[in-house]
């Protein structure tokens, strides 16, 4: 637990610090390290966790779209959510979001070279007493990917 703590930590400090980072890209470094932008948009996809949960994900207009296909949380999703994400590698991409109604906050990479995604999620981030935090770090596979024009 101590490590995969220790794992979110780093990565949200690392999303935290690429959307403040300055630079430019060149023409040997084709990558984004400078003001975060909507990099991901007109992609569709699927993609399929460990735990044999599914997630259908869409990128329009600035917006997030997702919705639980498979696992306990099928049918259940959000829509209208403005996401921010970095190129930082070829077919490979950094997202993060704020879903403010219920308080959680996510950092995904996608590596659409490999068909990969990796997650990073605190869920329900309310300084509450009754409430402990939990933190979600998970990686699935793309298995369906369409960038529509």
């Amino acid at each position: 637990m101590k490590r995969k703590l220790i794992t979110f930590m780093y990565l949200s400090l690392f999303s935290v610090w690429l959307s403040f980072a300055q630079g430019s890209s060149t023409e040997e470094n084709k990558f984004h390290f400078g003001e975060a932008e909507h990099f991901l948009e007109g992609y569709t996809m699927n993609f399929q966790y460990q735990n044999s949960t599914a997630i259908h994900m869409e990128f329009k207009e600035g917006k997030a779209k997702y919705e639980w296909i498979s696992g306990p949380a099928k049918g259940n999703g959000n829509k209208n959510i403005p996401y921010r994400s970095l190129k930082i590698g070829n077919n490979l991409y950094l997202v993060n979001w704020h879903e403010t109604g219920i308080k959680d906050y996510l950092t995904i990479v996608f590596d659409f070279e490999k068909m990969v995604v990796h997650s990073s999620i605190i869920i329900g981030y309310e300084n509450k007493p009754e409430r402990t935090l939990k933190t979600v770090f998970r990686s699935g596979i793309i298995d369906h990917l369409i960038k529509n024009e």
